[in-house]
């Protein structure tokens, strides 16, 4: 007996699930093979975070807290916007607000490196950095019509003659 003839005698609907698989098999195959946009934003702001944190040291640049205190600053921004519903987006532009510096912008991002987002505690997407899940979840307000938040904190950072923008 041929695969097409046993394949036509399963019911309908293992065949449906059957063809599914193969579908989802062959959407995870092509999609290992590209870099989605936010994955490539993601690597090349990773990339360089080491070199601005030396660039801005050599600069004179000191931290304006505790190095302890940045990862504590990252899980802070991230427990404000890691979920679709109750996020607490006013938490995380007042930890943003609280940075001084380069220096310290260089040094949140190293210490936030990559996390999941969840929806109503399901994973989406891929693992985020720091800027990529602030433009996603603050840059997106009443359905993309205003970023009113990160303009807060990116006139904020200008002020205090921070150069990273959001």
């Amino acid at each position: 007996m041929k695969l097409k003839d046993k394949f036509n005698n399963l019911p309908i609907p293992i065949q449906y699930a059957l063809i599914g698989v193969g579908l989802f098999a062959g959407y995870k195959i092509v999609n290992s093979f590209f870099k989605s946009g936010s994955e490539q934003l993601t690597t090349n702001v990773l990339s360089t975070n080491e070199n601005d944190i030396k660039k801005f040291a050599k600069q004179g640049f000191k931290p304006s807290f505790e190095i302890s205190q940045y990862p504590m600053f990252a899980n802070i921004i991230y427990e404000s916007t890691k979920y679709g519903i109750g996020d607490s987006y006013g938490t995380a532009v007042d930890t943003l607000k609280q940075l001084q510096n380069n220096l310290d912008v260089a040094l949140l991002i190293k210490a936030y490196g990559t996390k999941q987002n969840y929806v109503f505690g399901i994973p989406t997407g891929e693992k985020r950095d720091l800027f990529t899940n602030i433009q996603l979840e603050l840059g997106n307000e009443y359905g993309g019509i205003t970023s009113y938040r990160i303009n807060q904190i990116n006139n904020d950072w200008a002020s205090k003659g921070i150069t990273y923008k959001l």
